[in-house]
């Protein structure tokens, strides 16, 4: 396969999927690991895509902010496992927030009919989905933006500092350990920061497929955490550098 041609396969491969692994592709392709960082860097001077640690993005994930059914159609079930680790930190009783997004959504089943404790969430649907059990559950005020169903601005971080959390839940547009954690929104970036500020504990919910992606609005380093929850597949070199920044990670199974 001549180099251009293996280019527009990576570009059509970025396109469809959203991003390219620079290992899977260099096995499908049947190249060496460094012709595809070669040409992903061909083809980022180009502006086709932007290179990450593994590979590369799509640039239409930067300019395309994904809607709540597409949101929900994005690896559903390491979301879930995901959530399914993360709920082994909810505590019995106390205040916790828990942020917007489809993977924290998750976090529903688990917080349901717990009488002691207090969910204070910018997300409607998280919301809707415990109110009519015994938890307690705090819905923040504010504008309600249309592409995450989440309260944002200077209403809901007003109510915000005035609660104290033992532990907050947060999600991410994106994640790499030199941009940290973004989001597509400012407003909703301000959130997150609002939240981990007035918390005791604060965790990261993110799926692997988060990792080296990086968003117009950052929110927090990744060592502003003190625990991030994600999938076992992740690559190693992320876990690496966390644990060795004293960032506990906890790692969903398959």
């Amino acid at each position: 396969m001549l180099a251009e041609e293996r280019r527009l396969q990576l570009s059509e491969w970025a396109r469809v999927d959203g991003r390219v692994d620079a290992n899977v592709a260099a096995s499908n392709l049947d190249v060496a690991v460094e012709t595809v960082r070669r040409d992903l860097d061909v083809l980022q001077r180009r502006g086709v895509l932007r290179r990450v640690h593994g590979g590369a993005i799509s640039l239409e994930r930067f300019a395309h902010e994904f809607t709540i059914p597409e949101r929900y159609g994005q690896n559903p079930n390491q979301k879930r496992l995901v959530a399914d680790v993360a709920a082994s930190f909810i505590p019995d009783e106390g205040c916790i927030f828990v942020d917007g997004g489809t993977t924290t959504e998750c976090l529903a089943v688990y917080l349901r009919d717990k009488p002691g404790l207090l969910v204070v969430t910018n997300n409607l649907t998280l919301a809707g989905k415990i109110a009519d059990s015994t938890t307690q559950t705090y819905l923040l005020g504010g504008k309600i933006r249309p592409a995450t169903l989440s309260a944002v601005g200077a209403k809901t971080c007003e109510d915000l500092r005035e609660l104290n959390a033992a532990v907050s839940f947060i999600g991410a547009n994106g994640f790499s350990l030199e941009a940290g954690a973004t989001s597509f929104d400012t407003d909703e970036a301000l959130v997150k920061k609002t939240m981990m500020a007035n918390s005791r504990e604060r965790i990261l919910l993110v799926d692997s497929s988060k990792f080296g992606s990086t968003y117009p609005a950052k929110f927090s380093a990744f060592s502003g955490f003190d625990r991030i929850v994600t999938n076992v597949d992740v690559d190693s070199s992320f876990t690496d550098a966390l644990a060795g920044s004293g960032v506990q990670i906890a790692l969903a199974q398959q």
